[in-house]
């Protein structure tokens, strides 16, 4: 799969005068795409097919093992997608992958200290992007839309799985 279109600007930059229903799924599939066009562009700036190489990066900067279907439902992305997401970054040397010592079937995808070269720089593209997309909303505001998509993100069932 190549990148992802980035040089149509009638796809990339929404009329200051669009509006949008108030639905949560539009609003969000919206704000996620507004997004993604400017991580997308500063990712192919830096050699990397799209957002998708940095998400995996900042997964695995964490210093979790997970394996290749753990890692596909942390950034969203389907595992057959994520196979070729990993087998260009690690052609690229930005990660290996090791296998599970308790299952030689599994393989554990790891960064490299070049991988975190390139998630480091990249998430100062990152903190661009979001300052972009998130301009005109307060400090407050932005941690409340922290606070609400990972509660989203983690699902109903995690706060009660913690309080118990």
């Amino acid at each position: 799969m190549g990148p992802r279109v980035v040089n149509e600007p009638s796809i990339l930059t929404p009329s200051a005068s669009l509006s949008f229903p108030d639905d949560l799924t539009i609003l969000l599939h919206a704000a996620v795409d507004q997004l993604t066009t400017y991580l997308d562009r500063a990712a192919v700036d830096m050699g990397l097919n799209d957002a998708r190489d940095w998400l995996v990066l900042a997964a695995l900067d964490d210093g979790q093992h997970r394996t290749q279907l753990e890692l596909s439902r942390v950034v969203s992305v389907d595992k057959t997608t994520l196979i070729t997401v990993l087998d260009r970054l690690e052609k690229q040397q930005l990660i290996v992958r090791t296998v599970d010592p308790s299952d030689r079937r599994v393989r554990i995808p790891q960064i490299t200290d070049t991988g975190r070269g390139v998630y480091a720089t990249f998430a100062t593209a990152r903190d661009a992007a979001e300052a972009r997309a998130l301009d005109g909303v307060s400090a407050a505001d932005r941690a409340v839309l922290l606070d609400i998509l990972g509660r989203i993100a983690r699902g109903p069932d995690a706060e009660a799985a913690t309080s118990s």
